[in-house]
């Protein structure tokens, strides 16, 4: 259970409306519910119902709430503990991140640890995995988040942060839209449409499949997200990506995620090679 996870839950415990602690909050109503449904899947219990009020608290989770209260109280008192030791004079910390590593809610991370550390000015824009490695390899950046399956480059630091695992993405009347998980050679025979943005990313999806014996029949372009959604929802075509990202896709009613059997799985790391006091503070704060 993260810090976000137990502020967001305290949150919709005191405003009773996911829109207006979405607000306070300032993030987006889909994130929000992301941060809640982790956290009842990792304690594999309810937390909220609807009321005609907003929300309340289910059984389980008027057990969860004094916990809660106690924890981030703690955690609060940590970081006040913890500005006795800020970096006191003013620091930069230059960070970059893959296109779709925001859906890691990386900028959560970033504003926490801007409590810890407030006079550390931290900037972060958003790379290709190959362009991301070149700008830390020749110091044009500090650090960066990227899948730790797609590093070529032999960095100082690598600190795994999250496993994300590969998902199906179809239409709702697929033949296999129901079922719980598939292997991925069952989508053999079907047309693939697939990210082409990243080139690593790309290469390591087709190895997925190529290591299940089969090269999958793909749309020959590169589309946004937007589309993929379009070509999905009307062409019955399939895609394989990471779940985090898969989440996205599904907020259209007529796609559904299906899980891949077999553990294949990329892991979100952030990689440094820069040794200053502010990005080895930023290290230890994710660590």
């Amino acid at each position: 259970m993260t810090v976000t996870q137990m502020r967001c839950f305290l949150t919709i415990c005191e405003t009773k409306r996911y829109s207006e602690a979405a607000d306070k909050l300032g993030m987006m109503q889909s994130t929000l519910f992301k941060q809640i449904k982790a956290m009842e899947d990792e304690l594999f219990i309810k937390i909220f119902d609807k009321d005609k009020k907003g929300v309340k608290l289910t059984g389980a989770g008027e057990v969860l709430y004094p916990y809660i209260v106690f924890m981030y109280g703690e955690y609060e008192k940590m970081i006040g503990r913890l500005q006795e030791y800020s970096i006191s004079e003013n620091a930069s910390l230059q960070l970059g991140s893959l296109y779709f590593t925001k859906q890691y809610d990386i900028l959560q991370i970033i504003k926490e640890f801007g409590t810890i550390q407030p006079n550390i000015k931290i900037s972060m824009d958003e790379y290709r995995s190959n362009e991301l490695e070149e700008m830390i390899r020749t110091g044009k950046l500090d650090a960066g988040f990227t899948y730790k399956e797609l590093v070529e480059w032999e960095y100082r630091k690598i600190l795994p942060i999250r496993e994300d695992y590969l998902v199906a993405v179809m239409n709702k009347n697929h033949h296999l839209a129901l079922r719980d998980s598939i292997q991925l050679s069952e989508l053999k025979a079907e047309q693939f449409v697939l990210m082409k943005g990243d080139e690593r990313l790309y290469k390591q999806l087709l190895k997925f499949c190529i290591d299940e014996g089969f090269v999958p029949k793909e749309y020959n372009m590169d589309i946004r997200l937007e589309t993929m959604k379009e070509l999905i929802s009307t062409s019955g075509c399939v895609t394989i990506l990471m779940r985090t990202m898969a989440e996205d896709l599904i907020e259209d009613k007529n796609l559904v995620m299906v899980m891949i059997e077999g553990s294949k799985k990329l892991t979100l790391s952030f990689v440094m090679e820069n040794d200053t006091k502010a990005c080895e503070a930023f290290a230890n704060y994710i660590s």
